[in-house]
């Protein structure tokens, strides 16, 4: 198993969890040190992980979300949301799609997955 920790400069690296030799507490969180005596730590605001997560296919798309905008299926300009699907479990329509906010600066970030509905049919459109 690996962890997705940051190192001193806060770039992102997969460490191997069988490569940790401590882990202890620090001013900015957990301290991991590897074999090596690097010393690594978890991503703990939403610039490092967006930072992070980043490379990945997501993005902040609004103060409080990061979003994974490569697994999103559309995105609504109106309600400036992206959604994606109905949850694991539902069936026949039940539960609630889920979905994160845009806000308006990042809405650019996703307007390739803008939908329009045509007779209860979701159509992706191109407009990028």
């Amino acid at each position: 198993m690996k962890l997705l920790l940051q190192n001193e400069e806060g770039a992102p690296r997969w460490i191997a969890v069988e490569d940790i030799r401590l882990i202890a507490p620090s001013p900015n969180g957990p301290a991991f040190t590897t074999s090596d005596g690097t010393v690594y730590r978890y991503a703990q605001t939403m610039e490092e992980l967006d930072r992070m997560f980043g490379l990945y296919g997501f993005a902040r798309l609004d103060r409080n979300v990061i979003a994974n905008v490569e697994a999103a299926e559309r995105y609504d300009p109106e309600l400036r949301k992206v959604f994606y699907g109905q949850p694991r479990g539902a069936q026949d329509g039940e539960g609630e799609e889920l979905y994160a906010t845009v806000s308006g600066k990042n809405a650019p970030k996703v307007k390739h997955l803008t939908a329009r509905e045509y007779g209860g049919v979701y159509e992706i459109c191109g407009a990028a």
